[in-house]
C-alpha cells in the first residue's frame, strides 16, 4: 500500500463531488490487501464510506430515494454501480442488481480507468451511482456503517421470504433467530432481527467481548463456542428454544467454512438457513446433502444487498441510535499515514470496524 496523489476528474453537470470524511475497513478489504482478490491494480480501496457534498452538478437535485440534496449535506454511497445494458441479469432480474457480472465499483476498480474508492480525500459520484442523504442530526461518522449494516440487514431479510409465520413457515413476530458470528455483520443481523420483532435471538461466538456487545445489540441468549464441542453446541442451541427443536432462522455471519457444516444442524426441521459470511473465498468444508433433504431446510445465499437497502439501513440507525451502541464499533480510527496498521487491527480482531479518516478526526 502506498500513498499517491492522483487527479480527480472535474465534476460535470450530472455529478456530485463528495469530500470523504471516513472509510471503513472490512474483511473483504483485508482479503484484497492480502492478495486474495483478482483485481486490476492500482486500486484505491474503501467501499464503506460517507462524506459531505462539496459540489452538486446543475442537473442534480435529489439523492437516489428522491430527497433533495445540496452542498453541505452528508451522504452514504453504495459502492456497486450497474453494469452495461448488455448484462443478462440487468435485463432479466432487475430486482437483484448485485448479480450483474460487470459492475463498476468504488473501492475495487482500477483507479486509472474507473473510480477511486473511499480512501481518498474526494470522490466524484457519476449519474449511475446510488447515494443517500443522511438525516439532519445524524453524525456523518455513522454513514460509514450503512454499507455493512445493509449486508447484515439484507441477510436477515432473506429469511423473511413469503410464508405463514403463525405456523412457523417463514419469519414472523416472536420467532427465534440464531446468528453465527458476532462481528459487525452478525451484530447488524441481530439488531435487524430485534427491530423486526424476533422473540429470541441467540448469538454464537468465541470472543467474550463480542458476545457482550451482541447482547447490547439485541441478543437474548449468548453461547461461547469455546465451551462446547460441535455436537454439544447444537444441543445447547436447541435446548434454548421452545420444544428443544432449534431456531426458526439461523444466519451464518462468521465467514468460517466449518460454521456452515455445524450451522445446517441448528435450525429446526423445516427451518431457514441464510449464508452470508463468505462473500470472499475463505476455504471449503464437507457437508452431507442428505441432511438438507431430511431436515427439508430452506437455504438462502445473501450477496451483499440491493442499493435500496441503504434507505432501510439509514432508517434503522435513525430509529435505534439511542438504544443500540453503534458507535462502539468505531474502536480504531486513523489517517492515511497509519492505514496499514488499521488493516492489521481489522485482521487481528482488535478492531470491530477500523476507519481511515482522510482529513483527520
Amino acid at each position: 500500500m502506498e500513498r499517491r496523489e492522483i487527479e480527480i476528474p472535474d465534476p460535470g453537470p450530472d455529478d456530485v463531488l463528495l469530500r470523504v470524511e471516513l472509510s471503513g475497513i472490512c474483511g473483504t478489504d483485508v482479503h484484497m490487501y492480502n492478495g486474495g482478490m483478482d483485481l486490476e491494480f492500482p486500486v484505491v480501496p474503501g467501499h464503506e464510506f460517507a462524506g459531505t457534498i462539496r459540489n452538486v452538478g446543475e442537473n442534480v437535485e435529489e439523492d437516489s430515494k428522491g430527497a433533495e440534496i445540496e452542498e453541505g449535506d452528508n451522504l452514504a454511497v453504495v459502492p456497486a454501480m450497474p453494469g452495461g445494458s448488455d448484462d443478462w441479469y440487468a435485463r432479466n432480474m432487475p430486482g437483484r442488481p448485485r448479480l450483474s457480472k460487470d459492475p463498476d465499483r468504488f473501492g475495487f476498480d482500477n483507479v486509472d480507468e474507473q473510480y477511486a474508492g473511499g480512501m481518498s480525500q474526494h470522490v466524484v459520484l457519476p449519474p449511475k451511482a446510488a447515494y443517500y442523504r443522511l438525516p439532519d442530526g445524524m453524525d456523518v461518522e455513522l454513514g460509514a456503517l450503512i454499507e455493512p449494516l445493509s449486508v447484515g440487514m439484507h441477510a436477515f431479510e432473506r429469511s423473511m421470504q413469503p410464508g405463514i409465520p403463525h405456523i412457523r413457515e417463514g419469519f414472523g413476530i416472536g420467532r427465534s433467530v440464531a446468528v453465527q458470528g458476532a462481528g459487525p455483520v452478525g451484530l447488524f443481523a441481530i439488531c435487524s432481527a430485534k427491530a423486526a420483532g424476533a422473540g429470541q435471538i441467540i448469538a454464537i461466538d468465541a470472543i467474550d467481548e463480542r458476545l457482550k456487545l451482541a447482547e447490547e445489540f439485541g441478543a437474548t441468549d449468548l453461547i461461547d463456542l469455546t465451551e462446547h464441542d460441535s455436537d454439544e453446541l447444537v444441543t445447547t442451541v436447541k435446548q434454548l428454544t421452545n420444544g428443544n427443536v432449534g431456531p426458526d432462522v439461523v444466519i451464518e455471519a462468521a465467514g468460517v467454512p466449518q460454521a456452515i457444516k455445524q450451522g445446517l444442524e441448528l435450525p429446526h426441521d423445516g427451518g431457514t438457513y441464510v449464508e452470508a459470511g463468505h462473500f470472499a473465498y475463505n476455504g471449503e468444508c464437507e457437508i452431507n446433502p442428505t441432511r438438507i433433504v431430511q431436515k427439508e431446510l430452506n437455504i438462502y445465499g445473501s450477496l451483499a444487498y440491493p442499493p435500496t437497502q441503504f434507505e432501510s439501513a439509514i432508517e434503522l440507525i435513525d430509529q435505534l441510535e439511542d438504544e443500540v451502541p453503534f458507535r462502539k464499533l468505531f474502536n480504531y480510527k486513523t489517517t492515511f499515514e497509519n492505514a496499514e496498521d488499521a488493516y492489521e487491527a481489522q485482521e487481528s480482531g482488535e478492531a470491530y470496524r477500523a476507519t481511515v479518516h482522510p482529513h483527520g478526526f
